[in-house]
This record gives structure tokens, sequence and C-alpha cells, in this order.
């Protein structure tokens, strides 16, 4: 009988390093949606100051949250086009992730 006792601890130990990898990287994806989403509304914040004739750069920091930084932008096209590259925050010890958004106006 306490032979059991102490196996279920054992396995408990054994288990939860799997349980926090699984809940870091689940966090790691939900940061990776919300810097995709932040990094797509900043695009087109970008291509529309661009189509008038303002700062593009300057409107997609304004566009991004806090935590957010504008990792590259560029613009391209015979439109008013934007590409923006934001660095996804690290929760996990996955390597780093840097999300491209493209947005044309025309």
């Amino acid at each position: 009988m306490s032979r059991q006792r102490g196996s279920a601890s054992l396995e408990l130990v054994g288990l939860l390093p799997i349980v926090v990898l699984v809940c870091m990287l689940l966090l790691q994806g939900a940061a990776a949606l919300f810097a995709t989403q932040a990094a797509s509304d900043a695009v087109r914040q970008a291509a529309r100051a661009d189509s008038l004739g303002g700062d593009p750069r300057a409107a997609a920091e304004a566009a991004l949250p806090g935590g957010l930084r504008v990792e590259a932008l560029s613009s391209f096209g015979p439109g008013h086009g934007a590409r923006l590259s934001v660095r996804v925050p690290r929760l996990s010890p996955i390597p780093q992730i840097i999300v491209t958004r493209e947005a044309v106006l025309p």
C-alpha cells in the first residue's frame, strides 16, 4: 500500500515539466496571434499614412501597442504599399518569431 502512495508523487513530478512546457507554448501562440493582429492594423495605418503623404513609420509605431515595436518597414508597388515586420515577445524557449504583414492602398 505504501508503494502506491509514492508512485503518484513520482508520476506528478514526471508530468509537471510537460505541463509547464505545453502552457508556455500556448502562451507563445497567443502572443504570436496578438502580434499578428497588431501588425496587420499597424501596416494598414502605415499604408494609409503613405497614401496621404504622411510618415508611414510614425503611423505604424503609433498603431502598435506597448511591448511591440517596428522591426522593419518598407514601401513598395505602384500603389501605396507597405510591408511591416514585428518581433513577437518571447514567452517560451522556442526561437524568436518575426511576423511580417503587407497592405496596399490605392
